[in-house]
């Protein structure tokens, strides 16, 4: 019989006049690896912290029979070494500097050794692949394969979650949904979940229609029963009439108590909307940033420096207009550098005269004006309205919240306004420095899709492989010193 190590009984959360969960009934057993999903701000890491012990709920019980180690998304690393793994230090090759020298990366791995050193029977991750490159995934994935416990997590990586899970929490709407099975599992589940809707929608829009066209038949017949009589009643009535006319009345009474029965069903027929997906957004560039030349950016003999590292050494590229194309590495490699240097003309870069670029960089989200939503895109930006509310629509806007002011949104929306806004500028070159760090997985998905659906030439890095393989026409790594062709779809 598995060993139940969290019970959570009729529990409801309340943050600041906010009600952010309600949970009935939620149990977590033995060696359990459950991957928790959501949008940003559904109150995923409040639920981490409800597990924890971190927060308490004004109402409900959770019931813990293990403890659990907590990593934070966001947390100072404070070196202690005393007590942590030395071989796993080295295999995240962190240096021995000043933790104040460390990368985002390198601060991430320290902090994941100090998490793991420390063993529970309970592990409790939130977003641990943040800031992490392919390879230092690839190790934690290999690490927490052989954890010997519970596992609870938080991310957005698909392929992380693929890797580890074995049922999904999904947080939306205030309640914990469970699916049995990894990330793949779910969406084939959701999918299935989204055929049955349609179909009851379908079913639902047939009998609202048929019990709409019966209601209208049946008034309309006691409409003109009710004119017939009204006429008879107006002349005399021989006696011999009389009986008939009494049927007839019988028979205008049946029809009206029809009409009624059909009412009522149709105040009773449960309303099922068919579930809402994203539309291809059709961009339509002008004739004044429509590129002919067949390779608007090339790099010839291309020496890159950071200080005095030398990050690449005599590359020489081609990017074909309208490719989407990936460029991956290590952490600390030059992906970033080398988007700077397309982007200012460095030396070595080669720009069609009439490229023009759009970029989004990881920090772009300190949006600062009173607009609402609406305006300040459209006082950037020559697309119509029509495709600046479908950008905005398929990024998980709702109607109302376009008509918002700018400087009252959170950090996750004002990345996805810094994500629209790269889509809707004047450009026909889109270069987007890890888009995928922060958002969450709708977001990621919505992005996907927009940048298929660009006309352009879209240049981007992430460490988010699913992203790369299912969005990428061409993929480069930066290896060596050399910029490489990884794969080639045309």
């Amino acid at each position: 019989m598995d060993t139940l190590v969290i019970n959570i009984l009729n529990l409801e959360l309340t943050l600041g006049g906010q009600d952010i969960l309600t949970i009935p009934k939620l149990s977590v057993y033995e060696n359990e690896r459950i991957g928790i999903i959501g949008k940003n701000g559904v109150g995923k890491t409040s639920l981490l912290k409800l597990i924890s012990g971190e927060l308490n709920a004004e109402k409900g019980n959770i019931q813990r029979e293990i403890d659990f180690t907590y990593y934070k998304q966001f947390e100072e690393s404070k070196q202690i070494t005393d007590t942590l793994d030395g071989e796993l230090l080295s295999r995240f090759h962190i240096p021995k500097s000043n933790e104040n020298e460390w990368s985002g990366g390198e601060a991430s791995k320290y902090r994941l050794t100090q998490a793991l050193s420390n063993y529970q029977s309970g592990l409790i991750l939130d977003e641990p692949t943040t800031h992490l490159d392919e390879k230092s995934i690839d190790l934690l994935i290999e690490e927490l394969k052989y954890y010997y416990g519970t596992l609870i997590f938080v991310s957005h990586d698909r392929y992380f979650l693929d890797k580890l899970a074995t049922k999904i929490w999904e947080v939306a709407d205030g309640m914990v949904t469970e699916y049995v099975g990894n990330y793949t599992d779910y969406l084939a589940l959701k999918k299935a979940d989204i055929v049955r809707k349609k179909h009851e929608s379908e079913n639902y829009q047939r009998e609202k229609q048929k019990l709409e066209q019966s209601l209208i038949k049946k008034k309309r017949q006691a409409t003109r029963m009710s004119k017939v009589s009204a006429e008879r009643k107006k002349r005399n009535i021989r006696p011999d009439r009389l009986s008939s006319s009494k049927q007839k009345d019988t028979i205008q009474k049946n029809v009206q108590k029809t009409a009624k029965v059909i009412e009522g069903k149709l105040s009773r027929l449960k309303e099922v909307h068919s579930p809402i997906e994203a539309k291809t957004i059709h961009f339509s560039l002008p004739k004044s940033l429509e590129l002919h030349n067949q390779f608007p950016i090339m790099g010839v003999d291309l020496d890159l420096k950071a200080g005095q590292n030398s990050l690449l050494k005599n590359a020489n590229f081609q990017f074909k207009n309208e490719e989407k194309i990936a460029i991956v590495g290590d952490n600390g490699i030059g992906k970033t550098t080398l988007l700077n240097h397309i982007f200012s003309q460095g030396e070595g870069i080669v720009l069609s005269p009439k490229v023009q670029f759009s970029k989004y960089s990881q920090h772009d989200y300190n949006l600062d004006d009173t607009s609402n939503l609406l305006k300040f895109i459209e006082k950037k930006s020559d697309f119509s309205e029509k495709i600046i509310r479908s950008v905005l629509h398929n990024l998980g806007f709702k109607p109302e919240q376009i008509t918002e002011s700018v400087n009252n949104l959170s950090g996750g929306e004002a990345t996805k306004v810094a994500l629209a806004l790269v889509f809707l500028r004047p450009a026909n070159v889109l270069i987007l420095d890890e888009p995928t760090s922060f958002i969450d997985l709708p977001t990621i998905t919505a992005l996907q899709k927009l940048i298929k659906d660009y006309p352009g030439l879209v240049i981007f890095t992430s460490h988010d492989r699913y992203f790369v393989e299912s969005t990428a026409t061409k993929i480069y790594e930066i290896e060596n010193q050399k910029l490489k062709l990884k794969n080639n779809r045309d």
